[in-house]
């Protein structure tokens, strides 16, 4: 007698609620901004949309203030991710070893990522007041003039980049230190019996195997500064002028205070086609590197 087996659909219809659900939220508003990015509409005109063609785009190539936002978007990305690697990498080198206290050091350090990035800049904000902050109080103590951090073109940019870094240095600090204790101990072993210096260990041997981890990291911190919001639009504005403002402000500025849809919906795919362009380039050179 043949048994006839019952086909349990039950997790194909959650898998199926979960796709839909995934479906609504991503690629729909992906393909309406798409949309939209080839028309005319405006949030405080209602009306049917007027197809424009290729209009937005073209006038944000033509429009110099686009390219010095896109300027300003990529001095804060490259400063605030360097220096965020640079130190990550000094303290995963500093943790990679035992040391008392470990755990309770390892927990302060990580508490600034776990602060919402809008209370970051609310922080630095007060920090950086000309008369109470912290910052210009200890310049006093050293008989400096208190320095008006976020009103000048030449202190906004470097202020905002180092309370982006103070944020999300923990951040690559974990995956470095995961990444270096995941090494294989032998090989550091035999580096130490033929003589190898700390440097040459660290050059020869740490970073060729680090490599995969770095990528990674620094992919993943690349495209979230780039489109940082939060602590600029909190810190700064985007001023003074347009000294700070970045492409994701840009974007706020044209959909959501001058209303024109259209544009900011092309000004989003043009971030995104930069950021998917400079993953690619780095994953390119790094397998170029790798094979050398």
């Amino acid at each position: 007698m043949i048994m006839k087996s019952k086909i349990n659909i039950s997790p194909y219809i959650m898998v199926s609620v979960a796709v839909i659900i995934l479906l609504i939220l991503t690629i729909y508003p992906l393909l309406f901004s798409l949309f939209l990015s080839f028309h005319k509409w405006s949030l405080t005109k209602p009306g049917p949309w007027r197809f424009v063609g290729l209009k937005n785009y073209l006038s944000i190539i033509q429009n110099p203030v686009f390219w010095r936002i896109i300027l300003n978007t990529f001095i804060f990305t490259f400063s605030a991710v360097t220096l965020q690697f640079a130190a990550g990498l000094g303290l995963a080198l500093l943790f990679s070893r035992e040391i008392k206290g470990e755990s309770v050091l390892r927990s302060l350090l990580v508490l600034p990522m776990m602060i919402p990035p809008i209370l970051v800049g609310l922080l630095w904000l007060f920090m950086y007041k000309k008369d109470f902050g912290i910052i210009n109080n200890m310049l006093k103590l050293l008989r400096i003039e208190p320095i008006t951090w976020l009103s000048k073109p030449l202190t906004a940019m470097p202020a905002v980049i180092i309370a982006d870094t103070w944020q999300w240095t923990p951040f690559m600090f974990l995956l470095l230190l995961a990444g270096l204790r995941s090494l294989p101990q032998e090989i550091y072993e035999s580096s130490q019996i033929d003589g190898a210096s700390f440097w040459q260990t660290f050059r020869y041997v740490t970073l060729p195997l680090l490599k995969p981890v770095i990528s990674i990291a620094i992919i993943i911190r690349f495209m979230d500064a780039f489109r940082v919001f939060d602590k600029i639009f909190q810190l700064t504005g985007g001023g003074p002028g347009v000294s700070t403002e970045t492409i994701s402000l840009y974007i706020y500025r044209n959909g959501f205070r001058y209303f024109n849809m259209g544009y900011a919906s092309a000004l989003s795919y043009f971030a995104l086609i930069i950021i998917i362009a400079f993953s690619m380039i780095y994953v390119r050179v790094l397998r170029r590197v790798g094979e050398r």
